[in-house]
């Protein structure tokens, strides 16, 4: 019999999470583990901001390693409108942004194909990403609960303090049309992780903040990128004459649209006319139409969504991170360090993704004036402070290195003998 694991994630095929979600379903597969993927539900209001996003998402998170990949559908009752999901949340206490969005994950019905999969593999372990995404599992376990299976055991894959990011961020309760309480939040955020029975961190300021807070095995497993876009970014070689000074890539989401105006207020006004900057990414689109005055004086520096951000790396010289405040795995800085290039950031980019190993090619700078400094001052040291970072990745970012930790996670009984032996990881890859 092969053991099966279901990975349970949010439909963001284009950001910072989907090289974890990636990775995770990439080691299963290397350790004998027939793998599918249940994608959740995201609320109405976030599919009519962003349209396109979610188009050609099972093709998109179609990973290495996975059997199967399908999406929950919304609850009919919960398709009425408005109406019943306001009700539900006046009875509910008027709870945060996180539980709003767990409840509606928890009314996703999963397809047949992940009720046949289930069936005929039913899974020794249930990986869930993110909080808010455990009203889903917990669906899965009644499910395998009535058939008479066996309870699966449910790990946690935090993704940072999600309390954290939506109130620095000042996310909107789709409700009340204004951002929660932190206490509120961090209330939320805790009774929803409860359910599961091991916990894993990307930062080990996460694991602190949680380990306390909820019982539990919790350890820490820094994210990766995924393994196409590392053997890619690896390949990465200085370049002599650099098309860009600096680059910033960012996908469509709140951190990087505050982080971007914050840079095109509060740096650019500082910066040597001749500098060749590079703004790749879904961003650009929508600095457009938040600011319209800011895309305009620097509309060449946007070069809007590119088909492959490879070579946006292969053309610079350093990577800038201007982040006010993160909505994630900070994977911008990740991708920096396996290319290997120096880094400008604020500390806001680093969030913790590692203790005090700070390598010296990465600058951090708060304020604008202070920012651009060291803009010009890492360009003028960019020779000498190339391999520092990547080095820094190899150790610890890695797929090797996250594959390692995940075999910590899975020790102690919880992967039988028959799936202990490792296949080639060259030949999944392929």
């Amino acid at each position: 019999m092969v053991d099966s694991a279901l990975v349970i994630a949010s439909p963001w095929p284009r950001c910072g999470s989907a090289n974890i979600f990636a990775a995770q379903c990439l080691y299963l597969a290397t350790r004998g583990f027939r793998t599918a993927l249940l994608l959740g539900p995201h609320l109405p209001i976030h599919r009519a901001k962003y349209r396109g996003y979610w188009d050609g998402i099972l093709d998109a998170m179609r990973y290495d390693g996975v059997d199967l990949v399908a999406r929950a559908a919304v609850d009919r009752r919960m398709r009425r409108g408005r109406s019943l999901s306001y009700f539900q949340w006046l009875a509910a206490g008027r709870d945060s942004q996180l539980a709003v969005m767990d409840r509606y994950t928890a009314a996703a019905v999963p397809p047949d194909t992940i009720g046949d999969f289930l069936d005929a593999h039913p899974p020794r372990v249930v990986l869930v990403n993110h909080c808010f995404q455990m009203g889903l599992a917990r669906r899965i376990l009644h499910r395998l609960a009535r058939s008479g299976r066996p309870r699966p055991l449910v790990l946690l894959e935090t993704h940072d303090v999600q309390a954290a990011l939506y109130a620095d961020g000042r996310i909107d309760n789709v409700f009340t049309r204004r951002p929660d309480a932190r206490a509120r939040l961090d209330q939320d955020e805790l009774r929803l992780s409860a359910g599961a029975d091991a916990y894993t961190h990307v930062t080990e300021g996460d694991m602190a903040y949680f380990a306390p807070r909820l019982p539990g095995r919790h350890h820490l497993v820094h994210a990766t990128l995924t393994p196409a876009t590392e053997r890619r970014l690896l390949e990465v070689r200085a370049a002599e004459q650099p098309r860009y000074d600096f680059a910033f890539v960012g996908d469509t989401n709140p951190g990087n649209e505050a982080s971007l105006v914050w840079f095109l207020s509060e740096v650019a006004p500082h910066l040597d006319p001749s500098c060749r900057i590079a703004i790749a990414g879904r961003i650009g689109p929508r600095v457009a139409e938040v600011r319209p005055d800011l895309f305009a004086r620097h509309r060449d520096w946007f070069l809007g969504q590119v088909a492959d951000v490879i070579p946006v790396y292969e053309q610079t010289a350093v990577m800038i991170i201007p982040t006010r405040f993160g909505t994630g795995i900070s994977i911008k800085t990740i991708e920096a360090l396996a290319a290997g290039h120096p880094i400008v950031a604020t500390e806001a980019a680093l969030r913790g993704l590692w203790g005090n190993a700070r390598p010296p090619s990465i600058v951090c700078a708060e304020d604008g004036i202070g920012f651009a400094r060291a803009m010009t001052e890492t360009l003028r040291r960019r020779t000498e402070l190339q391999g520092a970072s990547r080095a820094l990745y190899r150790a610890q970012f890695s797929n090797d290195a996250f594959f390692a930790r995940w075999d910590a996670v899975l020790s102690g009984g919880v992967v039988p003998e028959r799936s202990a032996r490792v296949p080639d990881l060259a030949a999944i890859r392929c």
